[in-house]
């Protein structure tokens, strides 16, 4: 199991740090829903992330998500990446990274940092008008505005709402009940997901999806071990990273 240990460790995963948080699309919300109803009635939202009560459902989920991965996401997100040129694949990107930067503003003016709210809309309309849609991030390249990253569920961490259990969601991976709860807010803020034409939505929520499972294809390789621990441990560091800019004193004696 993974414990915690009071003296500082090296962190194990720092290659992860950047990768983006999934996303939810619309055909899953009563699934997910329902999904987060068994498990906050399966054990006390207070309960500690890293104590992973939910483990055995949370082992069967992933091998569900694995499973789903390796017949469908991977191989056309391998096929993607093998066919696609790094220009245009950096394009699509872009794009979604645009689309993004509405719900990050979104969250910035729920956190009151108002400041960062307005560079987040300045990369909207920077990238969108100069960046031809967000095909090429103008605001970043040209005039020095980094991409922001931002969930709701960071909003309800800068507000002193605990992590709870750690889940593993069906299809959408790991997660906290705090991080899944606000996954609904920034769906009701999605561009992509709030689209009304149907097949243009779908179309777009694939593309998103095989676009970030090919971006984080090399990090197959760095799984060791017993990969559900390995997955979660990364998980825990990666937002614990975002949310409060420092890595948690994880211990892998029994990784």
């Amino acid at each position: 199991m993974l414990k915690l240990r009071t003296n500082p460790v090296i962190p194990r995963f720092k290659a992860l740090l950047g990768l983006p948080m999934h996303k939810m699309s619309r055909p899953l919300g009563i699934a997910l829903a329902l999904f987060l109803m068994l498990s906050a009635v399966s054990v006390p939202v207070h309960a500690a992330a890293e104590s992973d009560p939910l483990e055995c459902l949370n082992r069967t989920t992933y091998s569900f998500n694995r499973g789903i991965d390796k017949l469908f996401f991977k191989p056309l997100a391998t096929s993607y990446k093998q066919v696609t040129p790094a220009f245009l694949q950096r394009g699509v990107r872009n794009i979604f990274k645009n689309l993004d930067d509405v719900r990050v503003s979104f969250n910035d003016v729920l956190q009151l940092d108002f400041k960062q709210a307005s560079a987040d809309l300045a990369r909207v309309a920077i990238n969108t008008t100069l960046g031809i849609g967000g095909v090429f991030d103008v605001a970043n390249d040209s005039f020095g505005l980094r991409k922001n990253r931002q969930d709701f569920g960071m909003t309800l961490a800068h507000y002193g709402v605990g992590s709870g259990p750690y889940i593993v969601l069906p299809l959408f991976g790991p997660s906290t009940l705090r991080d899944a709860f606000g996954i609904g807010f920034d769906r009701g803020v999605d561009s992509v997901a709030n689209l009304s034409h149907v097949a243009t939505r779908n179309s777009l929520s694939t593309g998103k999806a095989v676009d970030f499972r090919a971006s984080v294809l090399s990090f197959d390789d760095l799984i060791v071990g017993d990969e559900y621990l390995f997955v979660r441990g990364a998980y825990l560091q990666q937002r614990d990273f975002a949310i409060h800019g420092r890595f948690p004193e994880f211990a892998f004696e029994d990784f």
